[in-house]
């Protein structure tokens, strides 16, 4: 016997014992007992509450990103500032700036010539610098 003649036979005998009136009346009847369920007042209304939120927060995060930051302008990060300035200079006068500098920071440290710096290892290198740190 082939197994797709035996599956057909399965298949037929199921069908004849299957009482498809019956069925449909204890599934209707199953339908009709449990009460459909509806969402409840405070559910709608959290949902509206926590896409109110998501708006927010998302718009919040989105304007600081494009507006700049009060203590950006006021003193906090200002170096992009600074070398928008620089950047304008000459040689000539970047070299001017940098041999005034202690005198425009009022620093009291000296700092050597740069052809004394070659001459310095890596240890007295981090010494000047943290002595330059104050």
């Amino acid at each position: 016997m082939n197994l797709h003649e035996l599956a057909q036979r399965l298949g037929s005998s199921a069908a004849e014992r299957l009482d498809v009136e019956a069925m449909q009346h204890r599934v209707l009847a199953a339908l009709r007992e449990t009460p459909v369920r509806r969402r409840t007042w405070i559910e709608e209304h959290l949902l509206r509450i926590a896409a109110a939120v998501v708006i927010l927060v998302g718009g919040g995060l989105a304007v600081r990103q494009i507006l700049p930051r009060h203590q950006d302008l006021a003193g906090g990060h200002t170096s992009h500032l600074v070398a928008d300035d620089l950047s304008d200079l000459s040689t000539a006068e970047l070299q001017d700036v940098l041999d005034h500098f202690d005198d425009m920071v009022g620093a009291n440290t000296v700092v050597p010539d740069s052809s004394d710096l070659h001459q310095l290892d890596a240890q007295q290198l981090r010494t000047m610098l943290r002595s330059l740190e104050g």
